[in-house]
């Protein structure tokens, strides 16, 4: 049997016999065509679905370019529903364990689709007990199988204007004076100091190389693992070539920071920005933002991702806060019965990250004197924090 052979399924709607024209009929008959929805499982990710992932989603996290470098769709199928051809939705997913997990991430996907997907798992694997979107945006109230959902991330996105003279009009006064300021300070301190812009084939790998060099000394002076190894700055540098776009902050000669993002369609996506503790006090770290997005801008990108981290810097550089919550789907509402343990534990994990996130990132953004004294009080906490951990308190990823 050839493994490329696809299962399908198809959704009809079933009509009973009518006296009709036979052109009235020919008519239905398009229409219902136009309406099924065509289901298959593929057996592995291709080139094929892959660039129909990217267009469908156009999100980095989504992609499967994204997942080269951990080999995380190695034994992956692929569901894909289609309408008259066209996708309405792509998910590569693992089944193991009574369970099936979607691969992909922060796609954004229609409630009636999550079901959709879910029944025919439930139906092709008879051993599964739930589905689980591990971080996907979506608006799950409206389904009928049994469902628990907790925000589990954010994705901060700018809706980009179609100029840079209309963004730097909708950042407003203060934020602009404040990159007017950053930089004149930069200048007079620093006369070597330059900003230069890299695209795809133009990138230079050593500057790449000592962006995450610097994200890493960033990450150690917090005391976090970091997070790269070989195989992942293999892959941002070759995926750089391809679909980057990468500032670089010079100052006598040396990178002193720098931001490395991708595209994917017409989205932008920062994925490691970093400065040297030395630059702390000149904001390094919003300039390159700033720069970079402006460079989308002019390179006509509708949004860039700021991912996640409700920083208020982002805030002040227009970023709008996007929920990606953890869903998971129960086959019966017995099934869920069953996982009440693991469903509280959860609850009671997702709403202690809640409450950190509005102490850590919202409470500063509410412009009232009782929230205002809390705000300050979490931050001379957060002080002490980063003095005893050695941290440097700048935007960094």
């Amino acid at each position: 049997m050839d493994r490329r052979r696809t299962d399908r399924k198809r959704e009809e709607h079933t009509m009973g016999t009518v006296n009709a024209p036979a052109s009235l009929l020919d008519g239905v008959g398009a229409i219902e065509a136009a309406e099924r929805v065509d289901i298959a499982c593929h057996d592995g990710m291709n080139a094929e679905l892959a660039a129909a992932m990217d267009a469908l989603y156009a999100h980095l996290y989504a992609s499967p370019r994204y997942f080269e470098a951990a080999e995380a769709l190695k034994g992956a199928q692929v569901y894909v529903a289609s309408r008259a051809g066209r996708p309405l939705v792509i998910l590569p997913y693992h089944h193991a364990n009574g369970e099936v997990t979607v691969a992909s991430e922060y796609m954004t996907v229609e409630a009636a689709e999550i079901e959709r997907f879910a029944r025919h798992m439930f139906e092709r694997h008879q051993d599964v007990r739930r589905v689980v979107f591990p971080r996907v945006c979506a608006q799950p109230g409206g389904m009928r199988l049994p469902w628990h959902a907790l925000v589990a991330s954010e994705d901060m996105v700018v809706q980009l204007p179609p100029t840079v003279k209309d963004y730097e009009a909708a950042i407003g006064k203060n934020t602009r004076r404040n990159i007017k300021r950053y930089t004149s300070a930069l200048q007079k301190d620093f006369p070597s100091y330059r900003y230069d812009l890299q695209l795809e084939g133009d990138i230079r790998e050593q500057d790449v190389r000592d962006i995450i060099a610097l994200s890493v000394m960033r990450m150690k002076s917090k005391n976090i693992v970091p997070r790269f190894n070989d195989t992942e700055v293999n892959w941002i540098v070759d995926f750089a070539k391809t679909n980057g776009i990468v500032g670089v902050a010079r100052i006598d000669g040396e990178v002193a920071a720098g931001a490395i993002g991708f595209r994917i369609g017409d989205h932008y996506f920062m994925h490691v920005i970093a400065h040297h503790p030395k630059y702390n006090d000149y904001s390094l770290g919003i300039l390159c933002y700033y720069h970079t997005l402006c460079e989308g801008i002019v390179r006509g990108a509708r949004r860039f991702h700021l991912l996640n981290g409700r920083y208020g810097y982002k805030y002040r550089l227009l970023a709008e806060c996007t929920d990606v919550i953890h869903l998971d789907v129960y086959r019966s509402r017995f099934a869920a019965l069953l996982q009440l343990p693991r469903i509280a534990r959860k609850e009671a994990k997702g709403r202690v990250w809640r409450v950190k996130q509005w102490l850590l990132h919202d409470l500063e953004r509410i412009d009232k004197p009782g929230y205002r004294q809390l705000a300050k009080l979490v931050n001379t906490l957060r002080r002490a924090k980063r003095a005893r951990g050695g941290e440097e308190g700048a935007p960094d990823h």
